[in-house]
Order: structure tokens, then C-alpha cells, then sequence
């Protein structure tokens, strides 16, 4: 397993390769004992290393996480197999992540996130089985029952801290003939990135900092959300040589539905043009009947987002743009995924905003098959803090930049070994808010440096 890219958009597409995955027996089970001992195991070691710098007063952080991930799958018979996989996370050192800041009276949100965001005095007992699945794969069909990972635009891993958003249900995936898939799903439990247990639906909805209401006054949907699950289908389609689409549909029972889609089309050689769209409403009572401890208000939202690339070669540049409508708040629980559009910058989340546009341009090099890089700059344009109508989180209107490279060691001897270097920044010129309300929020520097071995 391997992180994503620091900008977003890790979501399969039809032309990532869908189709390669093993769909016949690959080897001769002749016993349920071969089925075992002729499987196969895999999994990482990771080394996390993290650190913040905030504004002036605020306190600076630091952590360094180490761990891994080991799963097994058995031999195929008949095109079934088991699989499983756990993880265990360990806080070699780290500055006092449990101790509050003293001006804001909130813990360090970024280094937190490396371990266990519901007990932070938690450094060792940080382990849980990821993955516990059934699967079933043929030339026509492939399918899953159980724990796995799932990726979408905006239900997926975000494998990029020490563990992962997690689910447990069941998916179908049915290839199109090589021109697309079609992927349905339904999934009743989850386990959220940043977190060592497992929930039910709708426990999870605010697992995450929850915000506040249209009022301002804090969330009251924590443990008051009602719902069975999210059925989720999804449709990706090459139709033609030069495009690519895909839409998707995430209903949410006793909460709201979700509609998004995306087409890329390749406008000359090396240009392509894209759009995107997502549209959510209400489904039955939002959450709860009572509207103080709903998750989702009366309302209809609607966002909208392009992306002009030039790819020379190994080249990609791009300029990107996302507008959320302000007919309300675009909401999806944070505890399912990290939303993946064209304007998506790593430390920067859309969701909760409302009247809100992002504009950021992007770069990124494959300088060969071992090193890359990427740079982005991001302009947010939010609504004020206090309109809490339009901004759930508190969030304020920023410059932000990015820079990532990843790098693998050419040696046979290293193989397997991998480097990330990931560097943000954010600020926010001309606008003044209180230092308190800077705190991980604008203002401030982060460094990651996270060595990985797979196997």
C-alpha cells in the first residue's frame, strides 16, 4: 500500500487499470491446506515524522509515528478468496500532543491525526483489523463482503496518514467491455481515518469535530444521528479514445442523497478540458426530526468545478477552479473519505463551506519512474468566519502552497523503499482574525517526512 498524491483526486478511473486485476485461478489449489499455503502476504512499514509551526504565541508541534500494515490473501479456487489485513501504529516521541494549546484550549489537530483522535494520551494501543473480506472475481464480475478498502470521489482510504478510512459492506464492480465499470455498494460500518475502532453508521457522524449549527451554536448531530448506511453507485466510462467520465450516486438513508460527475476530454494533444458537478438534497429527516440535532438541514446544494491541463510529455500543469453554491453548506461526513475534486489541495477540505470558490493551479513532474514532484498555490475565497450559514468549521479565507516529492531508490538492494517529502503552507494577508482563531486553521507551516518500506 501507498499513499496518494498530495493533491487529490486518488479515486479509480477506467483507465488506471481496473482491468488488470487477476480475474482467473492463478495457480492449482488441490486442498483447502494449498489455499492457504499458496496465498500470498503483503503489506509496509511506515515511518511518519511531522511538524507544525503556528503563528507567533501558538504553540508549535511535533510527532513521529512508526508502524505497519501486513494482510494476507488466499490462492484463488473457483474465483473466491479470503483476505485480511491489520495495522498497528506506535508514538516513538512526540511534543505534548495531549496538552491543549494555551491560547485556544484545543489539541494540535495535524499530529493528533497520526494516532488516535478520541484518546490522545493513547501511544501504544493503537492497533485494528483493517480488513476481513470475501471476495469473488471473474471476467464478468468482482465482488467483496466484509472489511476493505473502497475508493470514490468521496468515499475512499486518504491513505496518507498512519491509517486509513475503512469500511465494512459489500461492493460489485461489473466491467463494461473495457469501456468502463459499473460499481455498487452498501456500507453500514466504518472506521474512520485517525481512529482504532469500528462504527456503526451512524456513530461515526461526528467522530470528527462537528462544528457548529447554521446558528452558531456547536453541532448537536454527535450521537443523535440516525441512519442504516449509504448506498453508493458509481459508473466510469472511456467512451471514446479522448474522454473519460464517470458519475456517482451516494444516498445516505435518513440523511440526504449526493449526485456527482466529472467528464475529461482531450481537447488537442496534450490539452484537456474538464467539468465536474455534485448536487445533494435532504432524505427523510435529515438525520433526526428534530431539527437542533439534525445532521442535514432543510436544504439544496450544488457545486460546480473545471480543470484546463497542458501535459507535455511527462509534464502536468493545470489551473483548477471549484464554486459551492449558497443555497446552504455542502456537507458529507468527514468520517467516510476526503471529497476528491479538480481543486483539492492536501490540508485543504471544501466540505462545510457554502458560497465559497477555490481556485488552484498545479504542477507536477515524473522526472523518471522513481521521482516525482508536484507544486501547487490555492486561493480561497470564504465566507466570514461568523456566517456561520455558509461556514461550519470556522474556516478562513487563505493563500495556501504546497510542495511534494516522492522518491524510491534505484539499488536492488532498497527495493521496496520509498521517501515522501510534503510541505504546506497557508496564510491569510489583509484579513484580520483573533490569534486564537488561527490555530491550525491559516498561519501556519507544516512538514511531513515519511519513509516507507512495501512488501
Amino acid at each position: 500500500m501507498w499513499w496518494n498524491s498530495a493533491t487529490g483526486q486518488e479515486h479509480h478511473t477506467p483507465e488506471q487499470g481496473h482491468a488488470t486485476e487477476v480475474r482467473t485461478d492463478t495457480v492449482e489449489v488441490k486442498s483447502v491446506k494449498e489455499l492457504f499455503t499458496k496465498g500470498e502476504v503483503d503489506g509496509h512499514v511506515r515511518n511518519y515524522f511531522m511538524a507544525t509551526w503556528n503563528h507567533r504565541s501558538l504553540s508549535d508541534n511535533y510527532a513521529n509515528a512508526i508502524g505497519a500494515e501486513i494482510g494476507y490473501k488466499t490462492a484463488l479456487l473457483h474465483g473466491f478468496r479470503f483476505g485480511f489485513a491489520g495495522l498497528f501504529t506506535y508514538n516513538l516521541f512526540s511534543s505534548d500532543i495531549q496538552e491543549p494549546d494555551g491560547i485556544t484550549g484545543k489539541l494540535p489537530k495535524l499530529e493528533l491525526e497520526l494516532f488516535d483522535i478520541e484518546d490522545p494520551e493513547n501511544k501504544a494501543d493503537l492497533d485494528r483489523l483493517d480488513e476481513l473480506y470475501l471476495a469473488y472475481q471473474s471476467d464478468r464480475l468482482r465482488a467483496k463482503a466484509g472489511r476493505f478498502s473502497f475508493s470514490s470521489p468521496l468515499m475512499n482510504p486518504q491513505d496518507t496518514r498512519m491509517k486509513p478510512y475503512s469500511f465494512q459492506g459489500i461492493s460489485v464492480e461489473v466491467p463494461l467491455q473495457e469501456k468502463g465499470l459499473l460499481t455498487l455498494a452498501w456500507f453500514d460500518h466504518f472506521s474512520p481515518r485517525s481512529t482504532v475502532e469500528w462504527f456503526q453508521a451512524d456513530e461515526t457522524i461526528g467522530v470528527f469535530s462537528p462544528g457548529v449549527d447554521e446558528y452558531g451554536s456547536p453541532s448537536g448531530y454527535p450521537h443523535h444521528t440516525r441512519t442504516k448506511g449509504v448506498a453508493v453507485a458509481g459508473l466510469q466510462l472511456n467512451p471514446a479514445r479522448r474522454l473519460s467520465a464517470e458519475a456517482w450516486n451516494y444516498w445516505i438513508d435518513n440523511i440526504s442523497n449526493n449526485s456527482y460527475g466529472r467528464a475529461v476530454l482531450e481537447v488537442v494533444p496534450h490539452v484537456k478540458a474538464g467539468v465536474e458537478g455534485l448536487y445533494q438534497f435532504r432524505v427523510g429527516h435529515g438525520g433526526n426530526p428534530e431539527a437542533a440535532q439534525a445532521y442535514f438541514p432543510h436544504q439544496q446544494q450544488w457545486l460546480a468545478g473545471g480543470m484546463l491541463a497542458y501535459e507535455p510529455g511527462s509534464w502536468h500543469l493545470s489551473l483548477n477552479y471549484l464554486h459551492v453554491g449558497g443555497d446552504g453548506r455542502f456537507l458529507f461526513p468527514r468520517e467516510w473519505g476526503r471529497e476528491q475534486f479538480f481543486a483539492t489541495v492536501s490540508r485543504g477540505r471544501i466540505e462545510g463551506t457554502g458560497n465559497a470558490d477555490l481556485l488552484v493551479a498545479k504542477a507536477r513532474k515524473q522526472w523518471s519512474g522513481r521521482f516525482s514532484s508536484e507544486a501547487a498555490v490555492a486561493k480561497s475565497w470564504l465566507p466570514d468566519a461568523q456566517n456561520y450559514r455558509f461556514n461550519k468549521y470556522g474556516a478562513t479565507a487563505y493563500i495556501g502552497w504546497l510542495a511534494d516529492l516522492n522518491y524510491q531508490p534505484e539499488k536492488p538492494v532498497l527495493d521496496g523503499l520509498a521517501f515522501r517529502l510534503l510541505y504546506v503552507g497557508r496564510v491569510s494577508p489583509g484579513t484580520e482574525i483573533p490569534l486564537r482563531d488561527m490555530y491550525y486553521n491559516t498561519n501556519f507551516h507544516n512538514l511531513n517526512f515519511v519513509t516507507q518500506l512495501t512488501f
